[in-house]
């Protein structure tokens, strides 16, 4: 860690030094710590398991250079869990390199960025930034920024993976390993278009396609595509997204999956408002063929955000390839001032997917469970935001099944309590 400490620091005094080459210099802190109790997160928790309180934390520090047509962008952090490193520990694996890219301005309407960069589009729910989770999430790209005009852009992306270890590598192919959502892809492209217009309207549609590699070398394409759309009339916004995956996945089954969200944002009060809405992930059935897949896989997705905060569904590796999941949702934001806030949402979550038999011949019911998320968020000034979490998952009889636990807690619970201190300032 000191190493890496020295040559962050050595890159801060070579670019403050080097004013005649130096338009803006900016730096930005992310300080950030969360205690949990978890009583229930992620998956039930059977009877006779105590609770466990964990804490974790991140600090991020970036600098942000600017020169002509030139922008770099660095910044490292450390991301751990207390306690996990000893006290007089002389190595730190938990120092990372989060972003490290450089941006070219080619003209008025197009820009390179080349490095490892966050991908964020839409609403996250196919890619993003992971934030909620304290490594967030990064990638090794190359980007293309066409300006179309004042109201619209396009995007295009591509990736290249290569594991550097040349000991799983055949003689005639090179063999990745990594995998991320329960896929190993090899190569990444996006196509992402956006409009935001004049009359409170948005637009976007995305291409995806994962050029995946299984064990052997084999290489897949899996395709995903889906337009995400936004429109507010004055105390009422609607907003929803429709995406659709096909072609094949790691394991060479043939996909055919959709996901749909339909939301209705209802406005009561400069205050208060509500959202009534629904979200389907599609998934198998207990008989679907082996050689098919039809459960959607939401990817790089910042899976936080939806489908409740105790994240039970799409969370690491957890429910990909399963059943999919209907969520029925009615969320709520109170304003208490300025910089205080209350939400409250209510979930109710059904397989999309039949779940087949039980072994005593009865039909294993689509219904999951119901959970309740309160947080209260306060804000400090600019940088400062407190958050309080608590949060009741009501597991139905079919969540025993799928979460593989036959004797459970009445209720679940997770408790959270989270601190932000985030600066921004500028050094030139």
């Amino acid at each position: 860690m000191v190493q890496k400490s020295i040559t962050f620091v050595s890159i801060f005094f070579i670019l403050g030094n080097v004013n005649a080459q130096v338009d803006s210099l900016k730096m930005n802190i992310d300080f950030r710590t969360r205690a949990e109790l978890d009583n229930g997160a992620r998956t039930i928790m059977p009877k006779g398991k105590s609770p466990e309180t964990t804490i974790a934390s991140r600090a991020r520090f970036g600098i942000d250079y600017y020169y002509k047509n030139l922008e770099l962008y660095i910044s490292a952090q450390d991301t751990r869990t207390w306690g996990e490193t000893s006290s007089n520990a002389s190595k730190n694996q938990n120092f990372i390199l989060n972003e490290a890219w450089a941006k070219y301005q080619v003209s008025e309407k197009f820009s390179l960025k080349l490095g490892r960069q966050i991908l964020s589009y839409d609403n996250e729910r196919l890619i993003g930034t992971l934030d909620w989770m304290m490594q967030g999430r990064s990638f090794d790209a190359l980007k293309g920024i066409y300006k179309l005009s004042l109201n619209s852009k396009l995007e295009t992306v591509v990736t290249y993976n290569n594991d550097d270890n040349d000991l799983n590598d055949f003689p005639d192919k090179e063999i990745y390993t990594i995998s991320e959502a329960g896929e190993i892809t090899k190569s990444l492209q996006i196509i992402h278009y956006q409009y935001i217009g004049k009359k409170n309207f948005e637009f976007s549609a995305i291409a995806m396609n994962n050029i995946l590699q299984n064990p052997s070398g084999t290489h897949y394409d899996m395709l995903t595509i889906g337009i995400n759309t936004k429109k507010y009339l004055e105390n009422i916004g609607f907003f929803g997204s429709a995406y659709y995956q096909t072609g094949k996945n790691t394991l060479a089954q043939s996909k055919n999956a959709y996901q749909f969200s339909g939301n209705i944002d209802f406005t009561l009060h400069p205050k208060f408002n509500f959202v009534l809405g629904t979200e389907w992930l599609s998934g198998k059935n207990y008989d679907t063929e082996s050689s098919k897949n039809k459960s959607f896989s939401p990817l790089y997705g910042t899976n936080h955000f939806y489908n409740g905060f105790m994240d039970y569904f799409y969370f690491g590796t957890s429910h990909f390839n399963s059943f999919g999941l209907n969520d029925y949702y009615l969320k709520s934001n109170l304003k208490f001032s300025q910089n205080s806030l209350l939400q409250a949402n209510l979930h109710a979550f059904t397989s999309n997917g039949k779940m087949g038999y039980s072994d005593f011949g009865q039909k294993i019911s689509t219904y999951l469970g119901t959970e309740l998320d309160f947080v209260f968020t306060h804000k400090v000034g600019k940088m400062i935001t407190a958050n309080v979490g608590h949060s009741f998952m009501f597991s139905g009889e079919s969540m025993k099944f799928l979460k593989n636990v036959s004797d459970l807690k009445n209720v679940q619970t997770w408790t959270w309590v989270g601190l932000k201190i985030m600066p921004n300032f500028r050094l030139k």
